[in-house]
């Protein structure tokens, strides 16, 4: 039966403004989104026209924190398996199609690499970063699920 291993909150996923939870199980990861860029529409003024989009995320920074929390919340009643389906942007990687993985450490962030393959699976890396305190968690994570397949530098 597949147990809950750990997870790493907030790591940014695609783009810096998309934020996935990954939930570390006996069998995968799955990929939960917190924060999208769709999640609150674009409401573009003047004033945004002349200060700049900093001002724009400023304002709609409570509304996304309310939209993750919501979605935090939602996510402990479910089960593993309905996790990985419940929102469009959520998926899975299955252990056994982790050809790799590495973490490589920059100045002031780090990067989770998954190099995946398989019979219907085309060869690719999907990479998440992490902040530079979120590094040990994650090798102590994958050390207890796929420390067969580090990277090795």
């Amino acid at each position: 039966m597949e147990k809950s291993i750990g997870a790493l909150e907030r790591v940014r996923g695609h783009t810096h403004d998309t934020i996935y939870d990954l939930l570390f199980t006996t069998e995968r990861v799955i990929a939960v989104i917190i924060e999208h860029p769709t999640d609150v529409p674009l409401r573009f003024g003047v004033t945004e026209l002349f200060l700049g989009g900093q001002l724009l995320k400023q304002s709609q920074r409570p509304e996304r924190m309310r939209i993750a929390e919501e979605r935090r919340r939602a996510y402990k009643e479910k089960t593993l398996d309905e996790l990985a389906v419940s929102h469009r942007f959520n998926f899975e990687i299955r252990y056994r199609v982790i050809t790799s993985l590495e973490i490589t450490r920059g100045l002031f962030q780090s990067r989770l690499k998954f190099h995946i393959s398989g019979p219907s699976i085309a060869e690719r890396t999907i990479q998440f970063t992490l902040t530079k305190d979120q590094a040990p968690k994650a090798r102590h994570l994958i050390d207890q699920v796929l420390s067969s397949k580090i990277k090795k530098k």
